[in-house]
Order: C-alpha cells, then sequence, then structure tokens
C-alpha cells in the first residue's frame, strides 16, 4: 500500500436511491440481511441502509487512507468531474433531471459517507482478495468497476474478483455491464464483451441473468448481471 497515494484515485460516490435503482433493491426483504458494497467508494448505501435495518458494510482499497485525506480528495474529484460537463452529452437524465441535480446527488452521498466512516463497516480491501470468510454475506453489490473498466483490468481480474464475491456472498449483483465511455454504443448490443465470457464461465455452476433495471444513464445501460448459488 505504500506506493498508492490519494492522488491516484477519482474518490466518487452514489446515494442509496441510487443503489436502489442500479440492483433492483428491495429495503423491505433485505431488512436483516447481511449486504457489502464492494467496491464501496465514497458512497452513502451503507449510511442509509444500516438506517433501514440492512447490515451493511463496504469495502475498498481507499479505506486504507484517513477520513481527512478521503474528504479533500472527495470534494477535488466533485469540482474534477463537473469541470468540463460535456461528457454528460447525450446522456438520459430521466433518474437526475439535470446536470446539477447530477452532482448534488454526487455531494449528499461524500457527505453521508464521511459522517458515518469508521473501521468496523468500512474495511481496507484489494480486488481479487476480500477480508471476509465463506458465505459472510446474504447479497454482494459492486458498482462501476467490474466491466466499466474492460480497457485495463483484464478477463482474468474480472473472473477471480467475481468468484471471490462468490465466495463470501450467495448472491452477487453487478452494475452497469457497458465500458464507462459506452465504446460500443453504436452495436446492437453494447455490452462489455466480457459480460458473455463471464456468464459463459459460471453457467451451470450459478445461476446466471442478466436484469433490466429502473436506472438508465447511458444508453442500453439500463442492465445488471445477477449471480446466485444454486438451491
Amino acid at each position: 500500500m505504500s506506493t498508492l497515494k490519494l492522488d491516484d484515485f477519482l474518490i466518487t460516490g452514489r446515494t442509496y436511491g441510487e443503489y436502489c435503482a442500479f440492483f433492483n433493491l428491495d429495503p423491505i426483504a433485505l431488512k436483516g440481511k447481511r449486504v457489502l458494497d464492494c467496491p464501496g467508494g465514497a458512497s452513502s448505501f451503507v449510511y442509509r441502509a444500516k438506517k433501514e435495518g440492512i447490515l451493511a458494510q463496504a469495502a475498498d482499497v481507499i479505506y486504507s487512507f484517513p477520513i481527512e485525506g478521503l474528504k479533500a480528495r472527495g470534494e477535488a474529484s466533485i469540482e474534477i468531474i463537473y469541470q468540463d460537463p460535456t461528457w454528460m452529452q447525450g446522456h438520459d437524465f430521466t433518474f437526475y433531471e439535470s446536470i446539477p441535480n447530477h452532482r448534488r446527488f454526487r455531494e449528499k452521498a461524500l457527505k453521508e459517507f464521511l459522517h458515518d466512516y469508521n473501521r468496523h463497516d468500512y474495511r481496507f480491501a484489494t480486488l481479487p482478495h476480500l477480508p471476509y470468510g465463506d458465505g459472510a454475506f446474504d447479497l454482494v453489490l459492486s458498482s462501476h468497476l467490474l466491466f466499466v473498466y474492460d480497457d485495463r483490468l483484464d478477463e482474468a481480474f474480472h473472473m477471480a474478483s467475481i468468484r471471490e464475491m462468490l465466495r463470501i456472498g450467495q448472491e452477487v449483483r453487478l452494475f452497469p455491464l457497458i465500458d464507462f465511455k459506452n465504446s460500443r454504443e453504436q452495436e446492437e448490443q453494447n455490452f462489455s464483451p466480457l459480460v458473455e465470457r463471464v456468464i459463459e464461465a459460471l453457467h451451470g455452476t450459478y445461476d446466471v441473468a442478466i436484469e433490466p433495471v429502473d436506472f438508465q444513464f447511458q444508453r442500453g445501460g439500463g442492465y445488471m448481471l445477477r449471480i446466485k448459488h444454486k438451491t
């Protein structure tokens, strides 16, 4: 970890409401369930989920840094992201309504994350290795990492990370299934090619399905991958 610096990261987070939309979450059904957000970043899912009676925790490589550093880098990251918002042109703002409101979601997530941050619920981890026992969680949520950065995280990393999530969780949900640039937007099916390879590798051993979700920001991005242990 000594080689990692906070400046290496853009620290961003999503809100509890966004997570519910990303993953088709039912808060009532999740009450009393053990849920891991991995990687959690500066998201406020854990903060709000605990208020709903969900036994939520988060894991991320950035949790090795002190809260003062996370706050400073989180605020700087928001400034960087919205310095030139032209990257959002052509996106679907049905959920967010506007670019300023999109920013308010990022600011709210960071504020609530910093309010809740502690060493028990937020644990340092570096995929594909997670510091939890087998079957420690009922559900593992992973957003905006796998498939999103398929230009720098290879198939081996994806498979090792997903298998590790399945080791500790009875069910894994991954969102979105497109890369961060949506570079295949003009194709009939714009999912990362790694989605199909993951499904092929896990099919038969696990129940695997692509499911639509009530959220779309990039064209064709309104889907998650749901993987469950067979019962």
